[in-house]
């Protein structure tokens, strides 16, 4: 199963659950505001209103926390004035089959795959044209609070939709200080391009650090790959060349050199490991990693030990072959035939 450096889960809040499955475009009702259950008529219908996408990702039988956000936001009349900004998409993952048809749940899986979803509930905000632009999940505070919370989120995308001549510069800066750079890649090359256009100097300081960005997202994507592959040189290869050519520093740095620290365990050589997790420390000791170095530490070790375990048993489980014949046994095999 491929390691990957960034973690990825997938499943969040409620859907049709008294209702039954009536077909792809179904709607269900929450405090009197209509929730699409399908992604594409929701973008269809963004486009034609001006308005946002707010997709909820939700396991609406079995995740407490999007059972909890619906009970204590989405279901709430005061949380009803989001219609006037958003159209509303609850895209569910329940355990029980029957609360969803296989094609449906066939697209939302697609979708959270394809958007990098990590957990439930996923709130993300898109554009008309399917784009994410910003993520949240569980808040607590009911739904003045979350309201207040989507319209922080959206700052940035609205300012942009509305500005032009030079505050588009500063406007398309922003936003994109907002966006992942590997979402940018994927999704906001035409914003990316027109920022280096307005912007040809990077007098906003905001091209270097999103070309990093993108850099980054190469080399995970590269690390991925080898580590998959069980090219443990080539990862070494691709942290080392990172390192050198864009010299991160503090967690950045941290996030890089995890790459030697899977492949010293896949090697199983734990003392390398935790002297390479150790160095990693003095990079940035107040952040999380740091923090939380002798549980990581920990997980390795217990990891290790479980992969040795499961090893040993596999091997106990294959067939016992016969020893070969030695070369007198065949001999007097051989003289009775």
């Amino acid at each position: 199963m491929p390691r990957k450096l960034r973690s990825i889960a997938v499943m969040k809040n409620k859907f049709l659950a008294a209702i039954g499955y009536f077909g792809a475009l179904v709607t269900s009702t929450q405090a009197e505001l209509t929730w699409l259950t399908d992604f594409e008529a929701g973008k269809k219908q963004a486009a034609e209103t001006g308005k946002t996408l707010l997709v909820d990702f939700t396991g609406s039988d079995w995740c407490h926390w999007c059972i909890q956000l619906d009970k204590e936001v989405f279901s709430q009349e005061a949380f009803e004035p989001v219609a006037e900004e958003y159209v509303l998409v609850e895209l569910d993952f329940p355990q029980d089959e029957t609360l969803i048809t296989p094609e449906q749940r066939g697209k939302n899986e697609a979708l959270a795959e394809k958007i990098g979803i990590e957990g439930f509930p996923s709130v993300i905000l898109f554009d008309a044209k399917g784009r994410p632009f910003a993520r949240t999940g569980y808040q607590e505070g009911g739904p003045e609070a979350y309201l207040k919370h989507l319209a922080e989120l959206s700052k940035p995308y609205n300012a942009l939709k509305g500005a032009e001549g030079d505050a588009r510069k500063d406007a398309l800066a922003g936003f994109l200080k907002t966006i992942p750079g590997r979402e940018i890649e994927e999704s906001y090359r035409e914003e990316f391009a027109e920022l280096k256009k307005l912007d040809p100097k990077d007098e906003t300081g905001l091209l270097a650090e999103l070309e990093t960005a993108k850099a980054m997202a190469e080399f995970e994507d590269s690390v991925e790959q080898n580590l998959s592959a069980g090219d443990f040189d080539a990862v070494i290869t691709n942290v080392d060349d990172f390192l050198a050519k864009h010299d991160p520093q503090g967690e950045k740095r941290q996030h890089v050199l995890m790459g030697k620290v899977m492949v010293y365990v896949e090697q199983g050589d734990t003392k390398k490991a935790f002297a390479q997790l150790d160095e990693m420390a003095g990079f940035a000791p107040e952040s999380e990693f740091s923090r939380n170095l002798d549980e990581i530490k920990k997980s390795i070790t217990e990891h290790l030990k479980m992969r040795e375990e499961m090893e040993k048993e596999a091997e106990a489980e294959l067939p016992v072959e016969a020893p070969e014949p030695s070369v007198v046994e065949e001999a007097e095999a051989a003289e009775k035939e």
